[in-house]
């Protein structure tokens, strides 16, 4: 598939999830319907790289760096490495790496802890971390401002995530918003701090570690083909040597 055929039928996909919404009240089927629009418009975004065969196995790679990095602290409510490391990809790798790891990371992991309306909505955001880590890799070699930068993407993460929340599950007003958010509030705190303390301590070396990382995956072994029979003869004659 074209990759602008990708991107129309997400568009497509995408807003008729929205009419879904707005003219039945159907909120928790159109937020699993802009999950669907989602996952062809990354789908397009990276088949359309110029190389997509070792693109892929080092977005897997990342993606599984990622999740562990989730399941890993899944016990401490709010915490979530899993925002840093997506951040360091798209500073290491740039924006295709970057928005696939944070998307592809929230949709697998999420099969480890559960799937709901609430996947789309990670997917978009943790591939919008991927994408301004990024667009701000000079960031990376600055301890605190990258430490900063981790704290705010993760804050405004958990805190659209309340926005989402209450999009597909309440009644559209002010006062169901306020709510929501607040109630929230504690673990979008979590979430901030718990980013800011690991990339502070270690995210200058995660994003080298991962640069590293991609140039070895990166190496390649080039074996020269043997020439046919035919075309030794022609050679070993134009050489003046004996033909074979």
């Amino acid at each position: 598939m074209r990759s602008w055929h990708g991107y129309g039928l997400a568009l497509l996909v995408a807003v008729l999830a929205l009419a879904l919404g707005f003219i039945s009240g159907q909120w928790v089927m159109a937020a699993i319907a802009l999950g669907v629009a989602l996952a062809l418009a990354l789908g397009a975004f990276v088949e359309s790289g110029p190389d997509s065969a070792k693109e892929v196995a080092l977005i897997g790679t990342l993606t599984g760096i990622a999740v562990a990095g989730r399941l890993l602290v899944h016990p401490f409510p709010g915490v979530q490495p899993m925002t840093v490391i997506i951040i360091a990809s798209g500073a290491a790798f740039g924006l295709r790496i970057g928005v696939s790891v944070g998307a592809l990371g929230a949709l697998v992991s999420n099969f480890f802890l559960i799937q709901g309306p609430w996947t789309p909505w990670q997917m978009a955001l943790w591939a919008a971390c991927g994408g301004v880590g990024a667009l701000t890799a000079r960031l990376a070699s600055r301890r605190l401002a990258f430490a900063l930068l981790c704290a705010v993407l993760a804050f405004g993460f958990s805190t659209a995530m309340d926005v989402a929340y209450w999009w597909y599950a309440y009644a559209h007003t002010w006062a169901g918003l306020t709510a929501q958010v607040i109630s929230g509030f504690a673990f979008t705190l979590a979430h901030a701090l718990g980013s800011f303390a690991i990339a502070l301590a270690v995210g200058p070396e995660l994003v080298r570690m991962l640069e590293r990382f991609g140039r070895r995956l990166h190496t390649e072994i080039v074996w020269d083909e043997a020439p046919l029979p035919g075309e030794r003869r022609a050679y070993n004659r134009y050489a003046g040597a004996k033909d074979l």
